[in-house]
């Protein structure tokens, strides 16, 4: 069976920032129950350039975020290598991770996504909003559709991942 990784990043500390580790955590609690075990999940608070050996031996692999910029309680969009300038800051996004890997492996990355998740409030101490908290709810019941699609197989194309995003959007 095919492997699927899911990585939720975030800082729960500062409110809606915590929606990726929600989402993460919630697959990690389930995985058990569901006998799910091609499907492995980390959390972070941010993406490293360590994390790009996290990816090897995947087929698909997820990333859940928060974000302020997107209109919708979330978007999906397929990550493509592209080198950026956040190699040493926080600011590492998927596509820069991807681009590391291409470089290291000298192969093509794993399928990889990311589910970025509309947060409003994001302030150290700040509770998850309450806009927010329905954003997850959809966000949370997506992934879990993902992963029970996934025991079929991991293997989704663009078009197909996108179709399944916006009927759970």
């Amino acid at each position: 069976m095919a492997k699927l990784l899911i990585i939720g990043y975030g800082n729960p500390a500062r409110g809606d920032d915590g929606l990726g580790p929600l989402v993460a955590e919630h697959i990690e609690s389930l995985k058990s129950l569901r006998h799910w075990q091609h499907i492995d999940v980390l959390t972070a608070y941010q993406l490293q350039i360590e994390n790009v050996m996290d990816l090897v031996d995947y087929q698909t692999v997820l990333f859940i975020d928060a974000d302020s910029q997107i209109n919708s309680p979330y978007l999906l969009t397929r990550c493509q290598p592209e080198v950026g300038q956040s190699y040493t800051t926080h600011a590492l996004t998927p596509d820069a991770l991807l681009a590391v890997y291409q470089q290291v492996y000298k192969t093509a990355p794993p399928a990889c996504y990311l589910l970025k998740m509309a947060g409003y409030a994001f302030e150290l101490g700040q509770p998850l909003s309450s806009i927010a908290t329905e954003n997850l709810r959809l966000a949370k019941d997506f992934v879990e559709h993902c992963c029970q699609r996934s025991e079929q197989s991991v293997l989704f194309d663009d078009h197909e991942m996108m179709e399944l995003s916006a009927a759970y959007a």
